[in-house]
């Protein structure tokens, strides 16, 4: 599929309109982001780390229930910790591969995550063409490559033997068993070997080592390319607006075959580079997830845009009450503190609490210089505001506050 026939165009005329149309929703969105992402820079450090850290789980699970999936975020943090109490499932080993992607661009330069470079390193995409140099070739598609040595004819060769010598034992099979029966199966089986053959590369190492089913028609670079262009035009809009066009355009034009969740991450990356997200990654997939619009190409670009827009503003109120949440267990727990020793332990295993999703008696050890023993002796210290118990099990257990 070629780029011209995505449909993605966002002519002049139709830009400033939509400028005017969600100006309103830009404004409100950009307000609640500001007013968050400024109380968390006035707030004590370890609530801020255990937002920014809660906030990549609740964000990993919420890109799981968008695309359908089911993810308990207590399997997510158990799992993450390497701590599974059940089999892993496939949801929730792409929630943790997103958790990661959060994390790394959570601690890189916006400038630099979305550089163009770095965006093609990430998705895998080729860059433009190089020029011809003596021992490279180019393709009719435009791409280069290098000219096959002796050695590699000669291996190419084998292998094309090899692959006769495989389609006459086919062949005699087939006559041995011919079955009516059976036709039109291996008819379909030979049509399926020819269109893997023709996806994936057997004639090097490193292909065979990468077998995959893609789709050569799918024009990663041409539908990556007119996104860096929706990128572009958006440095002259507001932040909101820029962050929720990107976005929009992203899961309409789908540059990666395979990551599709990372337009959430990269359109909360254009929020920071705007400044509306200096102490934070917002959490834009929590903010859809937790609204009642749903994202649909066959809306209308302002409904889609107003509708992403409102997703940040709920973001940024889930992270105010979130914030809220974490203040009041802190406030709670450090109760459990009053009248103790100079020497005690105990507030800093309530503010581990609080900066991480889940604690376990080993982490806590360590983490404070002290022996397992002592940190059981202050779990039973913490009673009733002890966070809750996540694991089920008597023994090898975590808590965490969820």
């Amino acid at each position: 599929m070629g780029v011209n026939s995505i449909g993605y165009d966002l002519p002049r005329a139709e830009r400033q309109a939509l400028v005017c149309d969600c100006a309103e929703a830009s404004e409100a969105a950009a307000i609640a982001l500001a007013r968050f992402d400024e109380r968390l820079l006035r707030a004590e450090p370890v609530l801020v780390e255990g937002v920014r850290q809660r906030g990549h789980a609740f964000e990993a699970q919420a890109l799981i229930g968008l695309s359908g999936g089911l993810c308990p975020l207590e399997d997510l943090c158990l799992h993450d910790a390497g701590m599974d109490v059940r089999s892993p499932t496939r949801e929730l080993a792409r929630a943790a591969a997103m958790l990661d992607e959060r994390r790394r661009l959570a601690r890189r330069e916006p400038a630099e995550v979305l550089s163009e470079s770095a965006l093609r390193l990430r998705l895998g995409i080729e860059g433009p063409p190089e020029p011809d140099r003596p021992g490279r070739a180019t393709t009719p598609s435009g791409t280069v490559k290098q000219l096959a040595a002796p050695w590699d004819r000669i291996d190419r060769e084998d292998d094309e033997e090899d692959q006769a010598d495989e389609d006459t034992l086919d062949i005699e099979e087939e006559d041995h068993h011919a079955d009516p029966a059976f036709a039109e199966i291996d008819a379909l089986l030979v049509r399926t070997r020819k269109k893997l053959d023709a996806w994936n590369d057997f004639s090097s190492e490193e292909g065979r080592k990468n077998l995959t089913l893609r789709d050569p028609g799918y024009d990663a670079a041409g539908r990556f390319e007119r996104w860096q262009q929706i990128l572009e035009e958006g440095r002259g809009l507001p932040a909101a607006l820029a962050a929720a066009l990107a976005l929009d355009a992203w899961l309409w034009l789908e540059p990666s075959e395979r990551a599709g969740e990372l337009g959430f991450a990269f359109a909360a990356t254009v929020l920071r580079q705007r400044g509306l997200g200096s102490a934070h990654l917002p959490v834009v997939g929590l903010g859809l997830r937790r609204g009642k619009f749903r994202w649909s190409p066959h809306q209308a670009l302002s409904l889609r845009v107003a509708g992403l827009l409102d997703a940040f503003a709920e973001a940024a109120a889930f992270g105010q009450a979130d914030l809220d949440r974490l203040s009041l267990a802190r406030n709670v727990m450090l109760r459990r503190c009053e009248g103790r020793r100079g020497n005690s332990k105990l507030a800093e295993l309530v503010d581990l609490f609080v900066a991480s999703p889940l604690v376990t008696v080993q982490l806590a050890a360590a983490r404070l210089q002290v022996t397992p023993q002592a940190v059981e002796a202050m779990l039973k210290e913490l009673g009733g505001s002890l966070p809750r118990e996540l694991t089920g099990r008597k023994r090898y257990r975590a808590w965490g506050i969820l």
